[in-house]
């Protein structure tokens, strides 16, 4: 393609950009991460269409007097471009925005050939980066041989419900109305997620749809080069439909007829780095125990809607809740750095470990209903037992629609409902979080 042509594409991203940043959008947290004239590229993460380039905009729009220049890999027009079209499109920048830019945003650059040589060498340039891309290799591989530690990785996942409330520009839950208004956006996000573009979507679940095969074959099957492609869309979809479940990597294997875990440990590892799923492991003080797979959830509730449809009885919308609690809880570590596990011996179950400095912080468990009283004494008996074992005494239950607490030999289980807790749990002062060890 010749210089004319990328002069052209470049033109029409910029007015298609400048168009874009018109449009009202609410600040997202990560946006405070993103530092543009940092000497390290700023490097922004996360499933296709959570809002990575959104929240690139705002960062460029909070500082008007920082001139940039911007290329959107993902345009179809780019998408057979080859390593050495590169210094081409790059002076196609420079004569579309001039050649004093600081900051040049490059969206979903993972696919072109020999990308990680071109940033390094715009680095060693001076150049100012933000980058977008929708798979986590992006914040391994590729860019710790390739960049040496310069480069900031900003991890961004769909809309959290508090984000999702303030998108809807409700804050306050003052009034019966108000409580109303709560449980039906809650309902709405326990069925369709947390994807911007979803809201107010008649057909939600058609997206979800559309977007997941996106993800399977551009940010998997294409970029890993899989040839068994029925195998691992199969593999795929059981992952999906094993949401707030143990998992085995030997299980799978049997249950598919493949021969090599290794494989069905690649195959999670990639669905993992596209966004499509998250991973805990099992809560042990040897270090070798963690490291095996133990519960994989999806990383929107809009997945699970796709998958498994709109949940009826206690025991599926009991995992569905459990999914989102994972996500708020994901969600919590950019406030509060912890590691999450689960917990399980011969005779308790946890959902959750919260773990902060080598220490056990808190342990949350998840019950969609305490109406049996057969199931509120084994949710209850389990925190209590667990947190006198890991000499934890923060301990919370988070119910559908429950609140109160329970005391038990000097141990208090607090009980909140699902929407107080999606709510109230950001506003925590980190304190209350654990401390490190004197």
């Amino acid at each position: 393609m010749s210089k004319g042509n990328y002069i052209k594409i470049i033109e029409d991203q910029r007015r298609e950009l400048l168009e874009l940043m018109k449009e009202t959008v609410i600040p997202r947290r990560p946006m405070e991460q993103i530092h543009l004239l940092s000497p390290c590229a700023q490097v922004v993460v996360g499933m296709r269409r959570c809002g990575k380039s959104v929240l690139c905009r705002m960062a460029l729009q909070a500082h008007p007097e920082i001139k940039y220049g911007y290329i959107d890999f993902d345009d179809e027009k780019l998408r057979n471009i080859q390593a050495e079209d590169l210094r081409d499109i790059e002076e196609a920048v420079y004569v579309v925005y001039g050649e004093d830019i600081q900051v040049l945003f490059m969206d979903e650059i993972q696919d072109v050939p020999a990308w990680e040589l071109f940033v390094n060498r715009l680095l060693r340039n001076q150049m100012h980066l933000l980058l977008t891309g929708s798979n986590s290799k992006l914040l391994s591989s590729e860019l710790a041989t390739h960049l040496a530690g310069r480069h900031i990785p900003i991890e961004l996942f769909p809309f959290s419900f508090l984000e999702y409330r303030q998108f809807l520009k409700r804050t306050d839950v003052k009034t019966t109305h108000d409580r109303a208004l709560l449980r039906r956006d809650y309902d709405r996000y326990f069925n369709n997620g947390g994807l911007p573009e979803t809201f107010g979507m008649a057909d939600a679940r058609g997206y979800s749809h559309t977007l997941y095969d996106a993800i399977l074959f551009r940010d998997i099957l294409r970029r890993y080069k899989i040839r068994s492609i029925k195998t691992f869309s199969d593999i795929a979809r059981l992952l999906m439909e094993s949401f707030a479940q143990e998992i085995s990597y030997q299980n799978i294997a049997n249950r598919m007829g493949v021969k090599n875990i290794r494989t069905i440990q690649n195959y999670i590892g990639y669905m993992e780095g596209a966004y499509l799923i998250q991973t805990i492991n099992r809560y042990s003080t040897h270090a070798h125990e963690r490291l095996q797979i133990g519960k994989v959830y999806a990383t929107d509730p809009g997945y699970i809607t796709h998958f498994t449809g709109i949940s009826e009885g206690d025991e599926a919308r009991g995992r569905r809740l459990e999914n989102i609690v994972f996500i708020q809880l994901r969600a919590l570590r950019e406030w509060v750095d912890y590691e999450i596990y689960y917990y399980r011996d011969q005779s308790h179950e946890v959902d959750f470990v919260l773990r902060r400095f080598g220490i056990p912080i808190r342990l949350v468990q998840v019950s969609y209903s305490l109406d049996n009283e057969k199931t509120r004494k084994r949710e209850l008996s389990a925190l209590f037992a667990v947190g006198k074992k890991l000499n934890c005494k923060d301990l919370l239950l988070v119910t559908d629609h429950e609140n109160g607490e329970e005391k038990q030999d000097g141990m208090t289980v607090r009980i909140v409902d699902v929407t107080t807790w999606l709510l109230e749990a950001p506003k925590e002062e980190p304190p209350k979080w654990g401390e490190p060890p004197v």
